[in-house]
């Protein structure tokens, strides 16, 4: 970059496009299988999504208030003795989503998140909320129950045992895409739900940890240079 041309009556950046944005209304959740290569004709990173086969296998997540995406890295610093110079030892890195939501009607927020899971076995069976040929990983007899019907509150059940996955996808405010994420293998380790008195919403949270975040290509919008 030429720092000499930079001058206070231009934008430092070139290339972005008025009216032409990414905000929270086009960024998208949707739950389902714990891998990516369950989501059709895809493949880990770098692997191009079959949109109609994702359709049938994640299911979006409404009243969705606010998620928080973040990342933490285990690095030593090693000095040596001789010298101020050091070293980086980078380690293992541990990733969670955050999630908030407003419980409106219809499927609780642990309900939506097992929602291609099913099981039929009985007695207690577990059945997927919508048509999908996924086959669970673990297809087992759920002994504790995590709920019926809508309402899955109960986080002791060794439903909740099994991991799940999330689809993160993005578009600008001209309906393109601008990039996709699932996060594979994501278990459960908190959730809330909760009223008060003077409030007319039932809020739910959750805290998702999972195994990695793997990249999946779309059609997208270019690389925005200048």
């Amino acid at each position: 970059m030429d720092f000499s041309e930079l001058r206070v009556d231009r934008k430092v950046q070139s290339g972005l496009e008025d009216g032409l944005y990414v905000n929270s209304s086009f960024c998208y959740l949707a739950a389902g299988p714990p891998r990516v290569s369950d989501l059709g004709d895809s493949t880990v990173f770098g692997g191009t999504l079959d949109t109609p086969a994702a359709n049938q296998v994640v299911y979006p997540i409404g009243g969705t208030q606010a998620y928080n995406l973040s990342g933490n890295k285990a690095i030593q610093r090693l000095f040596e003795i001789g010298s101020h110079r050091s070293y980086w030892l980078p380690s293992h890195t541990v990733q969670q989503l955050m999630l908030n939501r407003v419980y409106y009607y219809g499927a609780s927020l642990l309900r939506l998140l097992y929602a291609y899971y099913q099981d039929e076995v009985g007695p207690d069976t577990v059945s997927a909320m919508f048509d999908t040929s996924i086959t669970p990983p673990n297809a087992h007899d759920v002994l504790i129950p995590p709920g019926y019907e809508n309402i899955f509150l109960n986080l002791a059940s060794d439903l909740f045992d099994q991991p799940f996955g999330l689809l993160l996808f993005m578009k600008n405010s001209n309906d393109v895409a601008m990039g996709a994420f699932y996060l594979e293998s994501a278990m459960i380790p908190s959730h809330n739900w909760a009223t008060d008195s003077m409030g007319g919403a039932i809020q739910e949270s959750a805290v998702i940890q999972f195994e990695w975040m793997v990249p999946v290509q779309v059609n997208m919008v270019s690389l925005v240079t200048g």
